[in-house]
């Protein structure tokens, strides 16, 4: 991935419209950086004793789950492979990920450099498609051991009734919310404008913790909107939108 990051940052951005310099610094770099973090844990899973008695030990052994299939979103499509793919590989497991039907070009590309490394085959598997059709297949197969899924509630909770009926998988869900951005009065109001900006701004306002709401304290709040309308309307919002 670093021999190729460049290349990944340009595919990211025409496919997601992230800007370059941020595809390059964030969905790629901080992808490198996660699969290079997991990695360490591989020689690190290891069985855990624990004594219960002068004569007695038990033992905990962690054993990989199996095939473990994967739904991700379209926000930040290299680094939510990234995050869900790299842990699921040090424990041991396959993975089948399902890529954002309109975001799959980095997954595909990621698989192209799983082969270069020398991955064994099926190990890693893409399935761009339909979430409908490609992530209910995935949670109605019952050699699927596990499924991770990011994206909204309503969809979430149709995974888990369907996780259950199947074969009982083990479920992780990242669902949707409207995360608040709370302002008091004795805050620095400048700082806070930008903050405020940028916390909902920041990747085009593509984030699962954007600050969709804001709550301003009620005898700031008219200067806070002022100062907040001037900033759009009269400077350069540049460093505002990148900050992170």
């Amino acid at each position: 991935m670093e021999e190729h990051q460049e290349e990944l940052a340009t595919i990211e951005s025409i496919d997601s419209g992230a800007v370059y310099t941020l595809a390059l610094k964030t969905h790629v770099g901080m992808s490198i950086q996660t699969f290079r973090y997991f990695a360490g844990w591989c020689d690190k899973i290891q069985v855990m004793p624990v004594k219960i008695t002068a004569s007695c030990l038990t033992f905990t052994k962690r054993e990989p789950i199996g095939v473990c299939g994967i739904v991700i979103p379209w926000n930040y499509p290299l680094m939510m492979l990234a995050w869900k793919t790299a842990a699921c590989l040090a424990a041991g497991n396959t993975v089948v990920l399902k890529p954002a039907q309109v975001t799959p070009l980095t997954a595909l590309k990621f698989a192209e450099l799983t082969v270069k490394a020398g991955f064994p085959k099926g190990v890693v598997n893409i399935l761009p498609g339909a979430g409908s059709l490609i992530g209910q297949r995935l949670s109605d197969h019952p050699d699927v051991r596990k499924i991770g899924f990011t994206g909204s509630t309503p969809t979430g909770k149709h995974i888990m009734k369907s996780c259950a009926v199947s074969n009982v998988k083990k479920v992780s869900l990242e669902l949707g919310g409207k995360s608040p951005l709370i302002i008091f009065s004795d805050s620095d109001l400048d700082k806070a404008v930008r903050m405020g900006m940028g916390a909902v701004f920041f990747n085009k306002g593509e984030n699962c913790i954007a600050a969709g709401r804001l709550f301003v304290e009620d005898s700031i709040h008219d200067e806070f909107v002022k100062r907040v309308v001037s900033k759009l309307t009269h400077e350069d919002t540049s460093s505002v939108l990148q900050q992170p």
